[in-house]
C-alpha cells in the first residue's frame, strides 16, 4: 500500500501507520544502499503488506527509514544489515513507545549500532555479517591493492586457465538478458559444493532470477560453451553484494572460484562501485581479497524493566538463539577439527530424521 509522494519536512520524524510512502526507495537507496534494506528484496523474498514505515529527517535529508510490522506487544524492524547511530536510534525508540503504548519490545534482527546509553532494557547480541570490500575507481587500481601473494595467484590462475582452455570466456548478463538456465547452472554448482559435506541446502531459484532482473546482473564462465563456474549478485546504489557463487571442481588447480569472485569485482568497479559485500561466512579467501569483516547485531529494546519481565519468553528465546548462533560459528571456525566433524554429523542425522 503506498501513500502519495514522499516530501517531508526538514528536521521531522513521520510515520506511516500501514503503508509504504511512494519514494521511499530512494530515502533507502540513499540512506543505506544495502540489498536487505531495498524494497526489490522486500518484494521478492519478504512481504510489503501491513508494513508500516517510520521517517526522520535531518536539515531535510532523511536520516533514518525504518519499515517495520506490529506483532502483538512487539514491532520488528525488516530493515537489515545497516548502520543506525545510537542517537537515531534512541528517536525510534521515544518515538514508537510514545505513540504505541500497546507496544513492549522493539526488534532489529542485524544492525550495528549501540545502545549503551539507551535509558530502556537491552538485548543486544552478535547476529550476522559479512565481508566488505571498499573499491577503488578502477579495477586496475583494485588489483594493484591485493597482496602480491594473491595477486600472482590470479595471474597465474587467468593465464593458465586461458591457455589450457582458449575458448575461456567471462560474460555478464543484466535485466531481460539474465536467464534463468544460467542461474539454475551456477546453483547446481553451488549446491553441490555446500552439500558434499552432508549439509543440506537449496536456493530458491525462481526468486533468485526475479530479484536478479529487478537489480543485479549474472556472471557466468564460459569453457567450450560450457558454465564451469559463475555468480549472481545485485546492486543497491553503488553497493554490489554477491549472493549465490559455484565453480566446477575439475578446474579447482587454476582457483576458478577465486577467478570468479574476482573478475565480479572488476565488473562491479566498471558498473560505478564503491563497495562490494562478499557475504557471510569465515573464509581467507574474501580476506585476501581485501574483504574486511562487516558485524551486525540482533537488538531487542524493552519499554522498562517490569514489560521485560512480561515478555521473559521472548528474553529467554533471544538468548537462546544467540547462544547457538556463537556456538555454530565456533564449529564453522574449526571445522576441519575431529570433534567439529563429529558435531557436524550428528547434527545433521539428527536433522534427516525429523
Amino acid at each position: 500500500m503506498h501513500a502519495s509522494t514522499l516530501i517531508p519536512p526538514p528536521d521531522s520524524v513521520t510515520c506511516y501507520v500501514g503503508q509504504v510512502p511512494a519514494g521511499i526507495e530512494e530515502a533507502l537507496i540513499t540512506t543505506y544502499a544495502s540489498l536487505h534494506s531495498s524494497l526489490a528484496f522486500f518484494t521478492v523474498f519478504r512481504s510489503l503488506e501491513n508494513v508500516s514505515c517510520y521517517l526522520a529527517c535531518s536539515t531535510g535529508a532523511p536520516s533514518t527509514v525504518l519499515l517495520f510490522t506490529f506483532s502483538g506487544r512487539r514491532v520488528d524492524v525488516i530493515n537489515e544489515m545497516i548502520e543506525v547511530s545510537q542517537a537515531e536510534i534512541a528517536r525510534f525508540v521515544a518515538y514508537v513507545f510514545a505513540h504505541f503504548p500497546q507496544i513492549d519490545i522493539i526488534s532489529f534482527k542485524a544492525v550495528k549500532t549501540a545502545t549503551s546509553e539507551l535509558r530502556f532494557p537491552v538485548q543486544q547480541y552478535r547476529a550476522k555479517g559479512s565481508y566488505v570490500v571498499t573499491l577503488p575507481a578502477t579495477p586496475d587500481a583494485y588489483k594493484a591493492r591485493i597482496g602480491k601473494s594473491t595477486r600472482a595467484s590470479i595471474n597465474q590462475g587467468l593465464n593458465g586457465i586461458r591457455r589450457h582452455f582458449p575458448s575461456f570466456q567471462s560474460r555478464f548478463f543484466v535485466n531481460d538478458d539474465i536467464d534463468e538456465h544460467h542461474i539454475q547452472a551456477i546453483v547446481a554448482l553451488s549446491e553441490q559444493k555446500i552439500n558434499a559435506g552432508n549439509a543440506v541446502f537449496f536456493y530458491d531459484v525462481a526468486r533468485l532470477a526475479r530479484l536478479a532482473r529487478l537489480c543485479g546482473f549474472v556472471h557466468v564462465i564460459l569453457i567450450d560453451g560450457r558454465i564451469c563456474a559463475g555468480s549472481i549478485n545485485y546492486q543497491v546504489g553503488t553497493s554490489f553484494f554477491g549472493d549465490a557463487m559455484g565453480y566446477d571442481p575439475q578446474y579447482e588447480k587454476f582457483g576458478l572460484g577465486k577467478l570468479c569472485v574476482y573478475l565480479t569485482i572488476c565488473e562491479s568497479i566498471v558498473r560505478g562501485g564503491t563497495r562490494f559485500y562478499l557475504g557471510g561466512g569465515v573464509f581467507n579467501f574474501k580476506e585476501r581479497l581485501l574483504g574486511v569483516p562487516f558485524d551486525m547485531d540482533e537488538v531487542h529494546i524493552y519499554r522498562s524493566p517490569l514489560k521485560l519481565l512480561r515478555n521473559i519468553e521472548h528474553a529467554i528465546g533471544a538468548m537462546i538463539a544467540a547462544a547457538m548462533r556463537s556456538a555454530k560459528q565456533l564449529l564453522h571456525q574449526h571445522k576441519r577439527a575431529t570433534w567439529a566433524r563429529i558435531v557436524f554429523k550428528s547434527f545433521f542425522l539428527l536433522q534427516r530424521r525429523k
